[in-house]
């Protein structure tokens, strides 16, 4: 005699959620874990027909990284406008990031003319002495005295060394700038992708509350249309399709999730996109 086939429950991770379910079990489950639509990627499979090793399968899904930081708490119904409030301090450091990188290059500009006026007058300032030195030593030769030397005037180099200092000393600071305006960008970008996280969150919810409406009333129709039978009414082929319930495949979630994607992007060009309009 063969014996029953054994299913377990898998979802798109590839975590096994219920195991050693005879089919009518694994139908049970598989039924209430996919109205709470937490588990993407939600699957039944017989466990004599593959390793015990809770390896996932490739699907072709990119499954999300969870993040670290916890979404903000932002009151029910002002989820858009939260979102479009880090649109805009996002928008504003971006700003401040491109004026500070436009800052800095006008100073590393300003610091390589004056490193090369530094180096051009250092050469021509050592040039002078060497050529004062051979004087002197002419001057030696010829029974000359130390009275011979002349003064070198380095009055030029001075003051370009000072202007190469106080240059290097703008770049230092305004490059500090740009570090803390890409630090502040970097802030901003990450507000607005949990606000965005928010605006999708609300998404779902509002789909959890809609499908436990759904599934009530499929409940109330499948037992009045199931129960029929027991008043003379023949329950026929059509009336047991339209009560089965399917398990969403890979096509159908891999469709959901592109279309997900769609939607963070347009988020992000319009707060105001609606879920309904990503067709």
């Amino acid at each position: 005699m063969q014996e029953p086939a054994i299913f377990r429950i898998v979802d798109g991770a590839g975590q096994v959620h219920h195991s050693r379910l005879t089919s009518a079990q694994c139908d049970a489950f598989m039924s209430l874990m996919l109205a709470g639509g937490q588990l993407p990627g939600l699957r039944s499979e017989r466990m004599d027909a593959t390793a015990e090793v809770d390896v996932p399968p490739s699907t072709g899904l990119t499954l999300p990284v969870p993040t670290a930081e916890p979404l903000p708490a932002i009151e029910p119904g002002s989820e858009r406008a939260s979102l479009r409030a880090a649109l805009e301090t996002r928008q504003d450091a971006t700003k401040r990031l491109a004026s500070a990188c436009q800052a800095v290059d006008r100073a590393k500009a300003f610091h390589d003319a004056r490193k090369a006026e530094h180096a051009a007058l250092t050469v021509a300032h050592e040039a002078e002495v060497r050529h004062a030195g051979s004087n002197l030593a002419e001057a030696f030769k010829a029974g000359g005295s130390v009275g011979a030397n002349r003064l070198i005037d380095r009055s030029a180099l001075a003051d370009s060394e000072t202007r190469l200092a106080t240059s290097q000393a703008a770049l230092d600071q305004l490059e500090a700038e740009r570090a803390a305006a890409e630090a502040g960008e970097k802030r901003a970008e990450t507000a607005v992708r949990l606000a965005i996280m928010v605006v999708k969150r609300a998404d779902v919810d509002a789909m959890v509350s809609r499908l436990r409406t759904v599934k009530a009333e499929y409940m109330t129709l499948a037992s009045a249309i199931d129960g029929a039978r027991f008043s003379d009414v023949p329950v026929t082929q059509d009336a047991m399709e339209a009560m089965r319930i399917e398990t969403p495949h890979a096509g159908h979630i891999d469709a959901a999730s592109k279309r997900w994607h769609a939607y963070t992007a347009a988020l992000r060009e319009d707060p105001q996109t609606a879920w309904e309009d990503m067709q």
